[in-house]
């Protein structure tokens, strides 16, 4: 693996979370040059570390937008099927069940959907945290690296906040 490729990987495998040592026997480089690297590569590092929460921000995202929309697409076809029925013929009070149902879950989907956007970007931030302490406190990082990533944290949720005011609601 060229130089350039054993960089490459560093900040792939530091964006994953991976220590200094583990990755020192991967890509058989020393300790003191991944170091240097730590400090050369800071910012790429935590770019890639942001864009892979962002990934799976978006994934999860994506995967409860589909559900939403699956729900209301259903329950947009029970109403057409309750705009045909005759009452006489069919039973009502199976799809008006099944319409409360969905209309139940399709709220309770929304509504969920709010909370699980501030308890999970919560629960990275408090992740993002610990994983900062580790660091410093096995020395992968020095002091002042950990208080400039604390500061970005900081700055980030603040800039999470001010885009979503409700978020104060579920995070205090």
């Amino acid at each position: 693996m060229k130089p350039a490729e054993k960089k490459l990987e560093f900040i792939r495998l530091r964006a994953d979370g991976k220590s200094l040592r583990a990755i020192e026997k991967e890509l058989s480089v020393s300790r003191s040059t991944l170091s240097e690297w730590e400090k050369e590569l800071s910012a790429e590092i935590y770019q890639l570390r942001q864009d892979n929460l962002t990934a799976l921000y978006e994934t999860y995202g994506a995967a409860r937008e589909a559900r939403i929309k699956r729900i209301g697409e259903t329950l947009s076809k029970i109403d057409a099927a309750l705009d045909k029925v005759n009452f006489e013929e069919i039973s009502p009070e199976k799809l008006l069940d099944y319409k409360l149902k969905y209309q139940n879950a399709l709220r309770d989907e929304y509504s969920s959907s709010a909370f699980a956007e501030a308890t999970g970007a919560a629960e990275d931030t408090l992740e993002a945290f610990k994983d900062i302490r580790r660091r410093a406190a096995s020395g992968e990082i020095t002091t002042d690296q950990a208080k400039t990533e604390i500061s970005l944290l900081d700055h980030m949720v603040d800039g999470y906040r001010r885009k979503n005011p409700m978020a104060d609601l579920f995070m205090s």
